[in-house]
């Protein structure tokens, strides 16, 4: 969430809708720091015109792409509330975006009830802010869809909404994110043939759920944790995953950004910039961290679905990876872990309720520790990392 070492089309597009000035006089100045920040982040940025209106700015005719790539129009954006100059950084209170209502051969697309709140667009010289803020060209509040729906051939495939994405900056300086990616629903009865057989034989015509998580970071410690990020299908599950790294400070994030800038500006040499990006990992560490899936229902269609496929009965298809397993973990030379992720999967597929993942150690185990144990003596990350296999563990549901 909170490493700037690469900005995604998304982030981006954030980016692109979020400065401008709160005077008429300045509308065109903003216009130029838009366009410096987004060259900064390897995107071309164009527009018509630059207005204000009270505290409001519009930039019409707006378009951005990729450096090299053909340009994508984006059209009149409006930014509200907007204050500060471009020496000091701006603040925009609102930025509505337009609806988008697009059609491409047989596919329909509507996205409604977007908006990004609480923007700031940052100064060069962000030496006096917090340390979040200064890793960044900008940092938003609030970032909304209420709905997004695609349609092929007349009929709706897929349905979103409620997505949003709340970043608060507390007062020790730590930044915390809550994240909900909304609830969806598709439909797999336009999709491919093959598709559509598979679907309907597992019994999932329509699939529907939610995705949400929450996350921190600590910049003077360097601790960043995922605690946790679900996802919910009816029906079907729910995966879930925590993490807390160590390690992940200002400093590292800089160096990586360098790299980063470095291997854009000299493709020619990767291969030093890989390997410098190499031994900054060694300044990472691994805390812990838990993946767990709980069932509800997904595996008994999944045994049933694989098992008719290979004319098999459930449970002969459950005595096959009961021997499977053993077999493909035999290369750790590790008996006991062998037998323990053995017996858990057993467990779990003869009553499938819970299975877990996690890694305990007692203290946070360098990233190139594991790197190493994983080349040099993969029988021994188990212990390095406290790694353990659990089923059905009420503890986890």
């Amino acid at each position: 969430m909170f490493a700037k070492t690469s900005v995604s089309l998304t982030t981006t597009v954030v980016v692109l809708l979020c400065s401008t000035a709160a005077f008429a006089a300045d509308a065109n100045a903003f216009g130029e720091r838009l366009k410096a920040v987004a060259a900064e982040q390897n995107m071309t940025l164009t527009y018509d015109s630059a207005a204000a209106t009270g505290d409001d700015v519009v930039l019409a005719g707006l378009t951005i792409a990729p450096k090299g790539e053909k340009p994508s129009k984006v059209g009149d954006i409006t930014f509200q509330g907007v204050t500060g100059s471009t020496a000091d950084g701006w603040m925009v209170e609102k930025i509505p975006i337009a609806d988008v209502d697009v059609t491409e051969g047989e596919n329909h697309t509507v996205a409604s009830g977007m908006s990004i709140e609480g923007f700031e667009l940052l100064p060069d010289d962000a030496s006096k802010l917090s340390p979040v803020k200064q890793l960044s060209k900008f940092y938003f509040q609030k970032a909304s869809l209420d709905h997004l729906k695609i349609e092929k051939q007349g009929d709706q495939v897929f349905d979103l909404s409620g997505v949003s994405i709340e970043n608060t900056l507390n007062d020790d300086q730590t930044v915390s994110s809550d994240f909900n990616l909304g609830t969806f629903n598709a439909d797999f009865s336009k999709a491919d043939p093959k598709t559509i057989t598979a679907m309907n034989d597992l019994g999932y015509t329509q699939m529907s759920g939610s995705i949400e998580g929450s996350a921190s970071w600590d910049p003077k410690s360097g601790t960043m944790t995922l605690d946790p990020f679900d996802i919910n299908v009816k029906n079907a599950g729910n995966l879930s995953f925590t993490y807390e790294m160590t390690g992940y400070t200002p400093a590292f994030i800089q160096s990586m950004q360098q790299i980063s800038k470095q291997m854009r500006e000299h493709p020619e040499g990767k291969q030093n910039a890989g390997m410098a990006m190499m031994g900054l990992m060694s300044q990472l560490s691994l805390g812990s961290a838990d993946i767990t899936f709980t069932d509800d229902s997904l595996t008994d269609k999944l045994l049933d679905y694989f098992a008719k496929k290979q004319n098999k009965t459930r449970e002969q298809l459950i005595s096959q990876i009961e021997m499977t397993v053993p077999a493909a973990l035999a290369q750790l030379q590790n008996p006991d872990f062998q037998k323990k992720v053995a017996d858990a999967v057993s467990t779990y597929l003869k009553q499938p309720q819970s299975l877990s993942v996690s890694v305990d150690p007692k203290t946070p185990v360098p990233a190139m520790q594991i790197v190493g144990a994983a080349m040099g003596a993969p029988q021994t990350l188990p212990q390095v990392l406290s790694l353990d296999v659990t089923a059905n563990d009420s503890t986890n549901e």
